[in-house]
């Protein structure tokens, strides 16, 4: 019997974590992220005696992590692609650098774990113990995001992690259709209970929209998360013909460039490469520059919480002839969800020298949601695991990454098609 343990990402959104043992205890890691609130930040601890792999989904951080901390007393293979490695080696150190939170790690052994790695191609099967092996899918997430086929005991289970089978510009999608024959899925359920808007028409919308504020001496604000959603919107200025000025800031600008290096993880490098010809990176200096020019600004926090997205707000606010542009999910508490909800924006942080900045300003600006989610929304999830195709006498699903009533509505809906379906609690173990 295969042992699955749900270490985090259990009911919710973050710290996934998934650990898989054979029926003679050698064992294998999956994620180990980490979330951005509350006192338990990690997935569980657990006997790490016998553990074989560790391996990555993809780079954010949710994802990666808290993978250091695997490597704080262990020394064993882990296995991802290079785009994912050095978005994950970026992240995690900022992570490091800007938490108030004391996390269990630090850098020793985050370079312990660089050490460590080996590159795992898409389609290749690796041994990593006694008739256990994995594979990468291509996910269709982010630039090298992938799914894992694990293949223990002669069962076959496979880890969606993050996943998207619509088309963007950015990457190419998966699909679920020419995966073998399995036992057990253990599947994101982040936007289950929604479908995406039409992409084409938000796509153009967008575009038509910034062409038109631009060309009236406004500007534009896109705050975006600096890995793929940054870098997408980009590809559509480019696709809808907006000849104004680009600006694009922070952690943005570093991912924009690194993924140059990696012309296989994207969906078309020349259009790519054009793209980010026709835009200007900013410096703290040129920051001001872009802040009296009219064109489009893209930075980060994707929320608005904090980042080089915030030095441009107040302004872009006060102005009726701009517009800030959400592209990522805004989440509840957030200054980006406050001005979609209540068209004002409040900041008032605590900053490390102890003391308080804050401002609260209703938006005289225009703004708006674009719903470019790097993830598969209901519709998608449902048609994917309908084209899978298992094993007789099997058909575990396990729901997971999504909050309660998410995960729990994907397991109700797939047990009534009878197949074997939950969505596990964090600490939770399955035999299979």
């Amino acid at each position: 019997m295969v042992k699955i343990t749900f270490l985090g990402g259990c009911r919710e959104v973050g710290r996934s974590g998934v650990l898989i043992e054979s029926k003679n205890q050698e064992k294998c890691i999956i994620d180990y992220g980490i979330r951005f609130r509350g006192k338990e930040r990690l997935p569980l601890d657990f006997d790490y005696n016998n553990l074989k792999a560790v391996a990555l989904t993809h780079c954010h951080i949710d994802h990666s992590g808290a993978l250091p901390f695997i490597f704080k007393n262990n020394s064993v293979p882990f296995f991802t692609n290079a785009v994912s490695l050095e978005i994950t080696e970026i992240l995690i150190r900022d992570m490091i650098r800007i938490s108030n939170y004391a996390y269990p790690f630090g850098l020793k052994d985050l370079n312990k774990m660089m050490q460590y790695t080996r590159f795992l191609e898409n389609g290749v099967r690796q041994k990593i113990g006694k008739d256990f092996y994995i594979s990468f899918i291509n996910a269709g997430h982010i630039p090298g995001s992938v799914s894992i086929l694990i293949e223990v005991d002669n069962k076959i289970i496979l880890y969606t992690g993050d996943i998207n089978n619509q088309i963007t510009n950015l990457v190419n999608p998966t699909s679920s259709s020419f995966i073998p024959e399995i036992d057990a899925l253990i599947t994101e359920s982040t936007y289950v209970l929604r479908n995406h808007p039409g992409r084409e028409d938000l796509e153009k919308n967008f575009a038509e929209k910034i062409i038109d504020i631009t060309e009236n001496d406004g500007k534009v604000l896109i705050p975006a998360f600096g890995v793929a959603r940054s870098q997408e919107a980009l590809l559509i200025l480019q696709k809808y013909g907006y000849k104004g000025k680009i600006f694009i800031d922070g952690l943005a600008r570093k991912i924009s460039t690194l993924l140059l290096n990696f012309p296989e993880s994207l969906k078309n490098i020349k259009m790519y490469r054009k793209a980010l010809n026709n835009a200007q990176f900013l410096s703290r200096k040129g920051r001001n520059i872009a802040k009296r020019s009219n064109g489009v600004i893209i930075a980060p926090s994707g929320m608005l919480r904090g980042g080089p997205s915030k030095f441009f707000v107040e302004s872009i606010l006060n102005d009726p002839k701009s517009a800030i542009y959400l592209i990522g999910y805004q989440v509840e508490g957030s200054p980006g969800r406050s001005l979609l909800d209540k068209g004002i924006i409040e900041f008032k942080e605590k900053f490390r020298r102890g003391y308080m900045e804050a401002f609260k300003i209703e938006a005289k600006c225009d703004y708006d949601y674009f719903d470019f989610s790097s993830h598969a929304d209901g519709a998608h999830i449902r048609q994917y695991i309908e084209d899978l195709r298992f094993r007789d006498g099997s058909n575990f699903i396990f729901c997971i990454h999504g909050d309660k009533e998410a995960t729990t509505t994907l397991a109700n809906e797939m047990a009534k098609k009878s197949y074997s379906s939950v969505a596990p609690e964090i600490g939770e173990v399955y035999k299979i």
